[in-house]
């Protein structure tokens, strides 16, 4: 990871992004990128040095300094994705406001989700991120994007010195068109297969956990106690058709923890 890119706004939800993504940046002694992007169109009175001045003191408490607040026009998502290269991370909370702009609602985070060139990190502005679970979960399908955040999750776990569960949640939609339906034992032990075959292919050491029920559901309970989850951009489940894409969008709205969604370089 050779730099966090990290959008704020002034917002308690930015504040709270900006925390974690600094945070994140000491983890991979990767360079930290503040970015405040202003709308094209702002009274002169927003646009003033004190307004700028006011949001760089501000990165400067959050960061100890570490950081300096870069700041760019037009619109918040196509400048974030803008600023990034594949090799990054962009960070984001899932909303925001001030009298400036609203620079990190719920929109501008879902489109980043899916115009980034890097993996994204959706912050949620809940207090418990003060909280250590020691636990990083992530989601596994059988697909090369959930491959590839496996590994992902693998590293993060190791820096923060946490367990890693992988998670195949077993859930059956039916189309009408079934000759043979398989029933939850069936569901469970393919889970378990594939679980274990994952885990071999990639060599990584998890906690394997096959659970009943809709991957989004699954994944944002899971998340209540662990520290980061995380998800490949989009993925298939061999028996449920697609699982991320759409859970993945799901578990950044939702999830009570920081939600990172991988894609493959």
């Amino acid at each position: 990871m050779e730099r966090i890119v990290v959008g704020f706004d002034g917002s308690p939800g930015s504040a709270r992004a900006l925390a974690w993504a600094s945070d994140e940046a000491r983890l991979h002694s990767a360079e930290l990128r503040p970015w405040t992007i202003l709308p094209e169109r702002l009274p002169a009175k927003a646009r003033d040095e004190k307004t700028a001045d006011a949001l760089r003191r501000a990165v400067d408490d959050l960061t100890g300094g570490r950081a300096e607040l870069r700041i760019g026009q037009g619109g918040p998502a196509a400048e974030l994705t803008a600023a990034c290269t594949p090799g990054d991370l962009l960070v984001v909370g899932t909303r925001g406001h001030t009298r400036l702009a609203a620079l990190l609602l719920g929109s501008v985070s879902r489109a980043c989700l899916y115009q980034a060139p890097c993996p994204v990190t959706v912050v949620p502005d809940v207090p418990r991120l003060s909280e250590f679970y020691g636990r990083v979960v992530v989601a596994v399908d059988g697909s090369e994007h959930a491959r590839h955040a496996l590994r992902v999750a693998a590293e993060e776990a190791a820096l923060r010195e946490a367990e890693l569960h992988a998670v195949y949640a077993v859930h059956w939609d039916p189309v009408g068109v079934e000759l043979i339906k398989p029933d939850m034992d069936d569901l469970t032990a393919w889970g378990e297969r594939t679980l274990a075959s994952e885990l071999a292919e990639t060599g990584v050491q998890a906690t394997p956990l096959v659970v009943q029920g809709h991957p989004s559901e699954v994944l944002t309970r899971l998340g209540a106690e662990a520290d980061l989850l995380v998800l490949g951009s989009r993925g298939r489940n061999r028996l449920a058709g697609l699982l991320m894409g759409s859970t993945a969008e799901y578990c950044a709205q939702h999830a009570p923890c920081p939600v990172m969604v991988t894609r493959p370089r």
